[in-house]
């Protein structure tokens, strides 16, 4: 890649004020990530259940769907800034109290199940203040470089973090994994803190939450283009992601693996993904997003297909790459375009609508997971991404605002 490629690439982050944004994602993503594996780990050891795996997601996920919506009405209220800060510390008390359980030996499944709830109400606020701040960073040509080098500190926390948490289990224990994760959380805050104060449009609070949430739901329903794009979210994560939740499954019972081994499933997918956000990255405000969306949401079903087919590790590793890239090509495509057909007014309460998605990854892994309980991994993980590959041809159809966009 030439020097202005490179430039074109990281962009965004010449701007002082987004780096700093940047980089509190970065350590805000290794903890959550580590945190994804060290207690999918912990739970499938305290209980050799696949369903209790789900059942901790559930406890996440069930928040975000249900405060989402408010979420977002109070991230139009208020100064995202402060309110990520406020966000990010008290996700570091949540994990700071599991890790003192740990090390008192007194840790129960229901202990995570509790803290699971009480972060994924966290997150149904920090998720859309984290979409919703970024238009305030940089200029509106720079919206889809900027959400994709968002994509890239997400996915490059997902190379090193799980392999990293893995490796770190039999250094230092659970607890003292634990630990660092709490010391993520706190240097992500640190860095909103020496953030320079961003401009933030503030609404009038005169107005009940009530009606400014029916008023985001009715901007979304009259728009051309919203419906569209986040039906293009909920489908492929409902049905697509629950893979994630379920690499404990295919670590011990499909590939006997191990805990490294279960660090090095998700590093594969993070790899890929990391090479797609650097490719949406270096594409600029490129014109074609509607198609690319299609294309990237095809392949993401093609290759968990083929994933879940895989009798053998390292192959299984090779299509985790492509299930990666696909996926984080598709998810910056569709944030950038929700972020761009939305106005600055709105833009909490439609992101929130959008995050309520991700919400639907810990709630769909339930079923996923009681599938996988009964029939195995594979099959619940090729299923679900054969549900995504019908839709994505139904959409490319019947949608051709879609294919313009």
């Amino acid at each position: 890649m030439t020097g202005s490629g490179w430039r074109t690439t990281f962009s965004s982050l010449e701007n002082r004020t987004y780096r700093l944004y940047w980089m509190s994602l970065l350590a805000s993503f290794s903890a959550q990530q580590m945190h994804l594996v060290i207690r999918g780990w912990l739970v499938y050891e305290l209980t050799d259940s696949a369903l209790a795996l789900g059942l901790i997601s559930a406890g996440a996920g069930v928040p975000i769907l249900l405060f989402s919506l408010y979420g977002g009405v109070i991230v139009d209220r208020v100064n995202k800034r402060k309110l990520l800060i406020v966000t990010q510390s008290l996700t570091a008390i949540a994990s700071l109290a599991i890790a003192i359980l740990i090390s008192l030996g007194e840790i129960t499944l229901w202990h995570l199940i509790v803290a699971a709830v009480a972060n994924g109400l966290i997150l149904s606020f920090d998720l859309p203040g984290r979409q919703a701040i970024i238009p305030q960073l940089v200029e509106q040509p720079q919206i889809m470089n900027a959400v994709a080098l968002g994509s890239g500190a997400t996915n490059l926390t997902r190379v090193i973090a799980p392999a990293l948490g893995g490796v770190l289990v039999g250094v230092m224990g659970i607890d003292g994994v634990y630990y660092l994760i709490v010391a993520c959380y706190v240097t992500s805050a640190a860095f909103l803190l020496i953030m320079p104060a961003v401009l933030t449009p503030v609404r009038d609070t005169k107005t009940s939450v009530r009606s400014d949430l029916v008023e985001g739901l009715s901007y979304i329903r009259r728009s051309p283009v919203l419906p569209a794009l986040l039906a293009m979210a909920i489908v492929p994560i409902a049905f697509g992601m629950p893979y994630m939740m379920l690499m404990p499954v295919f670590a011990v019972d499909v590939f006997d693996v191990g805990a490294s081994g279960l660090g090095y499933l998700m590093a594969a997918t993070g790899i890929g993904a990391l090479v797609g956000s650097f490719l949406v990255a270096s594409l600029g405000d490129f014109k074609r997003k509607g198609m690319l969306l299609l294309a990237a949401a095809f392949f993401f079903g093609a290759f968990l297909i083929l994933f879940a087919n895989s009798s053998y590790f390292y192959l299984a590793l090779f299509f985790l790459l492509g299930v990666g890239m696909a996926n984080s090509i598709y998810m910056a495509t569709n944030n950038t375009l929700l972020q761009i057909n939305a106005e600055d007014r709105m833009r909490g309460r439609v992101m929130s609508i959008y995050m309520m998605t991700i919400g639907l990854l810990p709630t769909a892994v339930l079923p996923a997971s009681a599938i996988a309980e009964s029939l195995g991994g594979p099959v619940a993980v090729g299923a679900g991404g054969a549900i995504l590959l019908i839709f994505t041809v139904v959409m490319t159809l019947l949608r051709p605002t879609l294919r313009r966009l």
